[in-house]
């Protein structure tokens, strides 16, 4: 009969499922609480899974992709079987992978580039294999801000920033003129705003007065694993240390072991200023769905992601 996936969660035995993960950890509990979880199956026995957090909208964090030992291949068919069927579900969306140095090449092979942007929380219990240095810089962001010519922004003086775990009492029209100001005027669109937030485990909020300046939410399993999303400051405000605080605040706010952010290009030497986090060697990305046409621009993707194939020296052992 051989291998088949299914997302039928009443097939799967917990015993069998905190089994494949080697550990005492609760992952029933973990997979019961992810917005899309995928299992393979020979015959009745449990062989792999994998699972996705998500705000159903716009993002997706895959994580926790493993198979059994004797199950793996040199064409890694069951890793396939379980990425594609989690893939159909996740069109059109940004979908991103917390990875192991193991799934290097199964990750580039399968469309995911490897991203220079991303950070995560870093706690003393992670291993440091998983990081790169603090303040690590790729050969292309050497450039200061004097040399690439952007302007210094005039900044509010006298300002008294208030910080506000969770968004009550804002509305979702003033956190998308938020959005599309501080993402480049890119127009952002109030009814996927209000379900990105309102399908969100977590939220931070900034306020200069009665005015919303910063803002930033996170999808969390509640135990393993959170993303933190949508990190915006008002342009003016910027340069203020707010969006140091709404990412420091978020991550206290958040339980799980493993607070990942994935960011831009243009946000890298803020992020490496932030002694709380550490960039991530294993995250990876990938654009489902959409216009083939309109790939990413090749110097937009140098900036996103490294060469397929590129390794750092500890990788070559």
């Amino acid at each position: 009969m051989g291998v088949i996936v299914t997302n039928d969660f009443s097939k799967i035995k917990k015993e069998e499922l905190n089994q494949l993960y080697g550990n005492s950890r609760d992952y029933a509990a973990a997979f019961e609480n992810s917005y899309a979880v995928v299992f393979a199956l020979d015959e009745k026995k449990l062989v792999g899974a994998a699972r996705v957090l998500s705000e159903g909208v716009e993002t997706a964090l895959v994580v926790d992709l493993r198979v059994q030992k004797e199950y793996q291949s040199p064409e890694n068919a069951v890793k396939k079987q379980l990425v594609h069927y989690l893939e159909e579900g996740l069109m059109n969306r940004r979908v991103m992978v917390y990875g192991e140095r193991e799934d290097l090449d199964f990750w580039e092979a399968v469309g995911y580039g490897r991203c220079k942007n991303a950070w995560t929380y870093f706690r003393p219990e992670l291993s440091e294999s998983g990081f790169l240095p603090a303040g690590y810089q790729f050969e292309n962001e050497f450039l200061s801000n004097e040399k690439l010519g952007k302007p210094v922004k005039k900044q509010p003086q006298n300002v008294e920033i208030r910080y506000h775990a969770g968004i009550e009492g804002t509305s979702y029209e003033a956190i998308n003129e938020l959005l599309t100001k501080a993402f480049w005027g890119r127009p952002h669109q109030v009814e996927r705003t209000r379900q990105a937030f309102e399908n969100s485990s977590y939220a931070i909020a900034a306020y200069d007065g009665a005015r919303l300046v910063g803002v930033a939410r996170a999808v969390s399993d509640g135990t393993h694993y959170a993303t933190i999303l949508n990190v915006a400051v008002e342009p003016q405000y910027q340069g203020l240390s707010i969006g140091r605080r709404l990412v420091v605040g978020l991550a206290e706010q958040i339980s799980a072991e493993v607070i990942v952010l994935n960011t831009h290009p243009g946000a890298a030497g803020f992020y490496n200023r932030i002694t709380e986090y550490r960039r991530n060697k294993y995250v990876f990305e990938k654009q489902t769905g959409g216009n083939p046409e309109k790939a990413m621009d090749p110097e937009r993707r140098k900036e996103m992601f490294t060469p397929k194939g590129y390794r750092f020296p500890e990788e070559y052992d």
